[in-house]
């Protein structure tokens, strides 16, 4: 039984964060494009992990760096069309373990045309993301790790003039990937 604002048997300690962030957003190609980037440094003092035990877990403390930087691209180079990719970098550190659920590298991408058809419009649509292996427990044993793993997925739409109906038939997860 847990009383309301936890089990004094449990303590842990106050999670502290300094944090610095900085990015941008460009248009280019007279609007039809955007670049859009960020960076960041979190610096913990008794980041708060949840660790797996037995059949339960336990919040531990131990000190924290995280750095990351993120990149995307969005595209409209002709009517109908859109266009998008990006990708995240991400280092991060927990004293002795790798945190759980903090894959290394991440990708995504996106390819959409849409035309005027049947009194309404039609689209297209075909995407893609990716990430790196991570682990889902701060032991980091194998067993605990998760592959990386990319998936393709693909779409097509009829969206009705008034925006009242849509109709689309989706395929998601093409090469039966297991994520």
């Amino acid at each position: 039984y847990f009383a309301a604002g936890g089990n004094s048997a449990l303590p842990y300690d106050e999670e502290v964060l300094l944090s610095y962030e900085g990015g941008f957003k460009a248009s280019m190609m007279d609007g039809l494009a955007r670049l859009n980037g960020a960076v960041f440094y979190y610096d913990y003092t008794d980041y708060q992990a949840f660790l797996f035990t037995g059949v339960g877990g336990v919040v531990i403390n131990r000190d924290a760096e995280n750095i990351g930087a993120e990149l995307d691209l969005q595209l409209s180079p002709a009517d109908g069309w859109d266009i998008m990719l990006g990708a995240s970098w991400y280092d991060a550190e927990v004293k002795d373990v790798q945190p759980t659920y903090a894959p290394e590298l991440q990708g995504f991408g996106l390819v959409r045309y849409e035309w005027s058809a049947l009194t309404g419009t039609m689209a297209i649509q075909a995407d893609f993301s990716y990430s790196d292996e991570f682990y889902y427990n701060l032991r980091n044993f194998d067993a605990d790790k998760f592959d990386s793993y990319t998936l393709y997925n693909a779409r097509l739409s009829w969206l009705s003039a008034n925006h009242d109906w849509e109709l689309a038939l989706a395929a998601r997860n093409l090469t039966d990937e297991r994520a």
